[in-house]
């Protein structure tokens, strides 16, 4: 049994999540680009998470993001969702896009962390 992750109000994350089987669903063209985008932004604003930094690769994502209201689960989960189902529109899947693993989710806790 796991025990719940602490969140942290004014906490910097570092966000990594890979695709199912490390395939490359994320793999760059002009709808994914615009997909992903519309997905993170969408996301952010609604949970009031500043992002300073966001890379996808074809088969995973990176993002550090500030969060000064403690949102970061109920944003994951947003953003997370919105892609694969956007994905899966735009490829014709119904199946998982994400690994079964969890996002990772580092706090940052040092400025030098941000930087990193």
């Amino acid at each position: 049994m796991s025990l719940p992750r602490p969140i942290f109000r004014g906490t910097f994350w570092f966000l990594t999540r890979r695709c199912l089987e490390r395939r490359f669903f994320l793999r760059p063209d002009a709808e994914t680009n615009n997909a992903f985008l519309y997905c993170l932004i969408e996301a952010a604003l609604r949970f009031k998470i500043d992002l300073l930094v966001s890379v996808v690769l074809s088969n995973h994502h990176h993002a550090v993001l500030f969060d000064p209201h403690g949102n970061i689960i109920p944003f994951i989960e947003h953003l997370h969702k919105l892609v694969a189902k956007s994905q899966n529109a735009l490829r014709g899947r119904w199946e998982n896009l994400w690994s079964v693993e969890p996002p990772c989710l580092v706090r940052c806790t040092d400025p030098d962390d941000v930087i990193d």
